[in-house]
């Protein structure tokens, strides 16, 4: 089965951007709760112990790039090691995606690919349609590890601050994981905290502040707005093996959509 809004591998990027329409604002960043709501939207619901109610089927557009909010781009604020992790993923490395590998945090927030959010009083899930993978974060009371166990999403610890849902992550694979599909990297210093509200019934809003001293001489910030799925849809079985033709042309680095999605010659 397939549907218009999951995401292809790579081949098919551009397509995917078009197809979704999802409405986008810039959000204050000392004050996210705050963001306007529009004027005909419904309220947020709320839980039966008061919380905003994050749960639901969410989408957003592809985005390939994550330096939107960095003056100069990414290149600007590489330190040397992150500079050469750059070159090295450019030029020597293979979309994780492309071999099916999960796009972890911050990347599967890019992703353009549906996920839901189920929520209760002590855990918060993430459930996503890249990979058919997921995230379970708790809710309370814990602090971040001290030294997890390196992974593609990180280990996450998650508290409410006042109507906005803070996950702090920490312990990340550096190798097989880039940052979004551009090739920009991370490194297993990077900690990533995250800040979810819902300004609205139809919109989650999302912003990311990813810390990285081993790559980047600072912080950066990202952030974006996924509109809520109408009724009836829902997630769809993601098997990215299966019938994947990427495989036989992935070569080193980052695809442009406009060249990779032109009719390929037949293998000889």
């Amino acid at each position: 089965m397939k549907r218009l809004l999951a995401k292809p591998l790579p081949c098919a990027v551009a397509a995917l951007a078009l197809a979704i329409a999802a409405s986008t604002w810039q959000v204050n960043a000392e004050q996210p709760a705050a963001a306007t709501r529009p004027a005909s939207s419904r309220p947020a619901p709320r839980t039966a112990d008061g919380r905003p109610d994050l749960s639901g089927f969410w989408r957003g557009p592809l985005l390939r790039n994550m330096d939107k909010n960095v003056p100069g781009g990414f290149k600007a604020i590489f330190t040397p090691a992150g500079a050469a992790a750059y070159e090295r993923n450019r030029t020597k490395t293979i979309n994780p995606e492309g071999l099916c590998l999960f796009a972890g945090i911050p990347r599967a927030s890019i992703s353009g690919v549906p996920f839901q959010i189920v929520q209760s009083p002590n855990r918060i899930a993430f459930l996503y349609e890249l990979m058919w993978t997921f995230r379970s974060i708790p809710v309370d009371g814990r602090k971040s590890p001290g030294s997890p166990e390196p992974s593609f999403f990180g280990t996450p610890v998650g508290h409410w601050d006042k109507d906005v849902f803070v996950v702090e992550s920490a312990g990340f694979k550096e190798e097989q994981s880039w940052l979004d599909d551009d090739a920009h990297p991370h490194s297993d210093a990077m900690t990533v905290v995250e800040r979810w509200w819902r300004p609205d019934a139809d919109h989650l809003a999302h912003q990311i502040t990813v810390t990285d001293p081993k790559y980047y001489t600072r912080p950066f910030m990202f952030d974006r707005v996924f509109e809520h799925m109408p009724r009836g849809q829902e997630l769809i079985e993601f098997a990215c093996t299966e019938n994947n033709r990427d495989l036989p042309r992935l070569g080193f680095g980052p695809h442009e959509p406009e060249i990779y999605d032109k009719p390929q010659p037949p293998a000889k």
